[in-house]
């Protein structure tokens, strides 16, 4: 029995992009568990100090920074990005897991808990920007920021489900004699580990061996300058990556210590607190779902940018002041809604910066720019809580209204691709885009 080429290609896509929404997943499920767990556990349970956790954060979020490229551009011309993956996704739940088994009393002991965490932070930020660079290949014929925003959202919502799993956990109510936050991350790793699986034997999410590879001439380090190039000359690429470091560094460095102001402000601790946060996660899901849907292209996605830029950072502003528990919970969704929505929409705008055959560099830039913009969040933070407002964490939020304000005239000189709409299968744009209009996939 004969079968439609067209029908088959259509649902190889949608397994495609299915399994690289799980590991957005699970991702979120490790980010959303670091702040509101494992921050919570070490600063305030452990007792070590906030500026120092966020020195250490910095220093992990600067050496993916600076790694990312290299590795990136490795990975890109020997194929071997599924190896990279799978390494580091592998090394992250392992030593994120480790954490919770450590001795806890003594400084030597905290500094090898500070010391584990950090490397795990590195080698799962790691997977995150090897992983984003088959971002083009699980979009093949679909809107790029409509996907990278529908795996968010939908991500944001699985991320909710794994918070309720570990809140289960360190409850007490799975294993007899495990509870408390510092069992947290164990049920998150394991979550992260289970959501890579269907993304690694997903092959078309993964570089062939009979892919060609157009290398620029000269060695690495000129290669990647001729690559920066025309990805600047034809996008204004360093524009929008120097915005996206302060947006980032902002939203970052904001939800990072979000758990702490809310319960410093409103004194909320446990179950209370967690539902504060779930609320920010639904909201998230809904900015993200509500980019999804509008498919935007080309200017549109600009505009979402540059708006959602002065929002986040108007509401930041009013986040700092506010001490009431209605209106802290209302500045937490709507910096949820405003984070939510920009994330995905800046993820899916920079896949389609470099040569498909590059993406891995292209996100190793990204990355590079993402995590030491957190890490500038990171160390920001701290060092803005002692300016002495009346609240210790009120500074910081203003900070990070500033730091987003500065974005928005970076992100002004930025100038978008037309469509939004690619394969990494070397099928035109313009092909791609026809498909999804008449509603037939991409040739």
């Amino acid at each position: 029995m004969q079968t439609d080429p067209a029908t088959d290609a259509r649902a190889a896509g949608k397994r495609t992009r299915l399994a690289w929404y799980a590991y957005d997943l699970g991702n979120t499920s490790v980010e959303f568990a670091v702040p509101l767990f494992l921050t919570v556990w070490i600063v305030t349970d452990l007792g070590v100090d906030a500026w120092v956790f966020g020195l250490a954060t910095a220093i992990s979020s600067w050496a993916i920074g600076l790694s990312g490229p290299f590795i990136g551009v490795h990975a890109d011309e020997t194929h071997t990005r599924r190896r990279w993956f799978i390494s580091s996704a592998s090394l992250a739940a392992i030593l994120f897991a480790s954490l919770s088994f450590f001795p806890r009393s003594g400084t030597a002991a905290l500094v090898t808990i500070l010391v584990v965490a950090m490397a795990a932070n590195y080698f799962f930020q790691l997977s995150s920007l090897i992983y984003n660079a088959s971002m083009l290949s699980a979009a093949c014929g679909a809107n790029v920021v409509s996907v990278s925003s529908l795996g968010m959202g939908l991500s944001f919502v699985g991320g909710l489900a794994g918070i309720g799993i570990i809140e289960f956990v360190v409850e007490g109510h799975v294993i007899p004699g495990v509870s408390g936050r510092g069992y947290a991350i164990v049920p998150a790793a394991l979550l992260f580990v289970a959501c890579t699986i269907p993304s690694v034997f997903t092959a078309n999410l993964w570089q062939k061996k009979t892919d060609a590879v157009a290398l620029p001439p000269g060695n690495l380090s000129q290669r990647m300058r001729t690559l920066w190039r025309e990805s600047s000359r034809e996008y204004r690429a360093g524009w929008f990556l120097a915005g996206y470091f302060m947006l980032n560094s902002s939203i970052m460095g904001l939800t990072l210590y979000l758990p702490l102001h809310v319960e410093e402000v409103t004194g909320l601790r446990g179950m209370d607190l967690l539902m504060v946060f779930a609320t920010v996660v639904i909201t998230s899901a809904i900015g993200a779902g509500a980019v999804a849907l509008m498919r935007p292209t080309g200017a549109m996605v600009k505009r979402i940018i540059l708006t959602g830029s002065i929002l986040l950072s108007v509401n930041a502003i009013l986040f700092s002041l506010v001490s009431s528990l209605p209106l802290v919970a209302a500045c937490s969704c709507l910096h949820g809604l405003f984070s939510g929505a920009l994330v995905p929409t800046v993820r899916g705008a920079f896949a389609q910066t470099f040569h498909s055959d590059y993406q891995a560099l292209a996100f190793g830039l990204f990355g590079a720019v993402q995590r030491v913009s957190q890490g500038l969040g990171a160390a920001l933070w701290p060092l803005a809580s002692t300016l002495g407002a009346d609240s210790a964490t009120g500074a910081g939020i203003a900070a990070m209204a500033v730091l987003a304000l500065i974005g928005v005239p970076l992100f002004s000189r930025w100038r978008p691709a037309d469509s939004m709409i690619a394969c990494a299968d070397g099928v035109d744009t313009a092909q791609a885009a026809a498909g999804e209009q008449t509603g037939s996939p991409a040739p």
